[in-house]
């Protein structure tokens, strides 16, 4: 086969990057994000269109049963639309393989993206929320909440065209060591953050008197008790950040 045409400039890329902003909005139990990442892709898939390939078709072959993690589903999204390409171009991509490629990368990702964002990045935010709280840093705080977005806006943004460079090599990138040693930092990052949260509670409550070291000793025993519950890491910081205000309260 030939070299493959590009037809989908970067602008129309930023406009999926945009449109997948609001996957969660169509969200159903039956097809999941079949609806959502569907009309994120209809104006590009409209630029595809293989000869007299009517609307109807082109659109109802995405319409099977999607879900993955929302920062990850523009990886997909980009992936589909360069398969679409090169099927423009002459390749030889059926309907089966593109269905086989979308559940080849979404349920791994779906896995990876909550491990990697919920698991792990949220937990880390809300950790550093709890030490800005601590300190009393109201700028403190509101830099955390803006990091944590940036770096999921980031990653969306970045998923788009990534996506769409790699195509079928997506599923190679993603199963290999590389991206599992990312996930592994990302855990190390986030327990370092949760020591550095401990040390500071610890350091600081033998001056608040014997109330602040009771209600300190309830908060350590309360996490080993949900830590051994199999709770949630965020659910777990989350239960920490009104702990650490009142702590923040107790000892100005």
């Amino acid at each position: 086969m030939g070299k493959v045409q590009r037809r989908i400039s970067g602008g129309d890329l930023f406009l999926l990057f945009l449109r997948l902003l609001l996957l969660q909005g169509l969200l159903h139990a039956k097809g999941m994000q079949n609806l959502s990442i569907m009309n994120a892709l209809g104006p590009i898939l409209l630029k595809l269109r293989v000869g007299d390939e009517s609307d109807k078709r082109l659109i109802a072959k995405h319409l099977n049963f999607f879900n993955c993690n929302p920062n990850f589903v523009p990886l997909v999204a980009g992936g589909i639309v360069s398969l679409e390409e090169r099927r423009l171009s002459g390749k030889a991509i059926s309907e089966q393989e593109m269905d086989t490629f979308k559940r080849a990368l979404s349920s791994p990702l779906a896995a990876m993206g909550d491990m990697l964002f919920l698991g792990a990045l949220k937990p880390m935010a809300l950790t550093l929320a709890c030490l800005f709280a601590i300190h009393k840093s109201l700028i403190g705080l509101l830099a955390v909440i803006l990091l944590y977005n940036a770096v999921i806006i980031s990653c969306r943004l970045w998923g788009v065209y990534f996506g769409y460079a790699k195509g079928w090599d997506l599923v190679d990138v993603f199963s290999g060591p590389g991206f599992q040693r990312l996930l592994g930092i990302v855990q190390i990052a986030g327990a370092g953050v949760g020591g550095a949260l401990v040390a500071v509670v610890v350091y600081r409550l033998p001056g608040g008197g014997m109330w602040i070291a009771g209600l300190g000793a309830g908060v350590m025993v309360a996490a080993v008790f949900l830590l051994r519950k199999e709770i949630s890491s965020s659910r777990f910081a989350i239960f920490l950040f009104p702990i650490s205000t009142v702590i923040a309260l107790l000892l100005r």
